[in-house]
């Protein structure tokens, strides 16, 4: 018997990275809720999975591809991200609250057994010490409204896992890199320093050098969700976990950028500060604890560098 799995935002970096792994896992069937006509990162896999197109944010059509498909798991991973919540936030509120909300209740009127909640660290940052690692017990004071978005969803699907019983797990994620840049956003140049060069097209960062981001590959981003997903419940006491990637003590920007230049001769890469954009990264730019995660379902990245991380980067672009 097979059993479907919805991933909302399939479309998108780490959505698509859940696909493929979810791909490869016996009498699993990816549905995938996404607003892209044209899933470009999905093309060589559309006839193995279901695609439904449309606006996640929809009542309607939550209710009506839960019921016809009934999956036994739902990977939340559509969001209005972070540079263009700045810019409209009540598309962020439509799509990031509102969106997510629609969706626990329809889960839930559905009978859907599990909810997976893609956050972020960005629910942190107001009122930090600098350099100040951040645990399960920081208090969530987000300085960008893509945070101040997350931290809704997380405390959403917190209160319909008490109140309802619904199976509701998050992680707030670091900054993640992977293949197939698309937009310029506020933490894009951890990948595009990477990507660029191995294009050989010049890259300008936007943020100072000494901005230290909390930071993941992909593929890690997208093995730890599912690992979350099938930890026995009796142990997910946390809830919304942390997890890293590259381990700390974080490089810096201008560290990673030397680390791309010894991997790849030639890369040309300088910096010209956006100083709003450097501004929220200084706030969200702390280590994280992921002690809950490996404590409770067994957390531990492949890619625990950025050195690994480039040259796992690198050697996707291939593929």
């Amino acid at each position: 018997m097979t059993d479907h799995v919805i991933v909302t935002g399939g479309s998108g970096l780490l959505g698509a990275s859940v696909v493929r792994l979810l791909l490869e896992e016996e009498n699993v069937k990816p549905v995938v809720m996404d607003i892209n006509r044209d899933p470009a990162r999905l093309a060589d896999v559309m006839d193995k999975i279901e695609y439904v197109q449309g606006d996640v944010s929809d009542p309607e059509l939550l209710n009506s591809t839960f019921a016809s498909f009934k999956p036994k798991t739902i990977y939340h991973i559509a969001a209005v991200l972070g540079d263009t919540c700045e810019n409209k936030p009540h598309l962020a509120i439509k799509v990031n609250i509102d969106g997510f909300l629609s969706l626990l209740e329809a889960a839930r009127d559905n009978g859907m057994a599990q909810v997976l909640f893609s956050s972020s660290g960005t629910t942190y940052g107001v009122d930090l010490e600098e350099g100040e690692m951040l645990t399960d017990k920081t208090v969530q004071r987000p300085a960008s409204f893509y945070g101040v978005t997350k931290v809704f969803g997380e405390n959403a699907g917190r209160y319909f896992k008490l109140k309802y019983g619904l199976d509701y797990r998050g992680i707030h994620y670091p900054a993640i890199a992977g293949p197939g840049l698309r937009d310029a956003g506020m933490v894009t140049y951890a990948s595009a320093i990477i990507e660029k060069s191995v294009k050989g097209e010049p890259y300008t960062v936007p943020v100072s050098p000494d901005i230290r981001l909390s930071l993941a590959y992909v593929k890690d981003c997208a093995r730890a969700i599912i690992q979350l997903g099938k930890a026995p419940v009796e142990n997910i006491k946390t809830v919304n976990y942390f997890i890293n990637g590259v381990q700390n003590p974080l490089p810096s920007s201008g560290e990673m950028v030397e680390m791309v230049k010894k991997r790849i001769p030639g890369a040309q890469i300088d910096f010209d500060v956006n100083e709003d954009w450097d501004r929220l990264l200084k706030s969200a730019s702390h280590p994280v604890d992921d002690s809950s995660s490996i404590a409770e379902w067994g957390w531990k990245p492949q890619c625990d560098t950025y050195e690994k991380l480039i040259d796992a980067y690198i050697e996707d672009l291939k593929t």
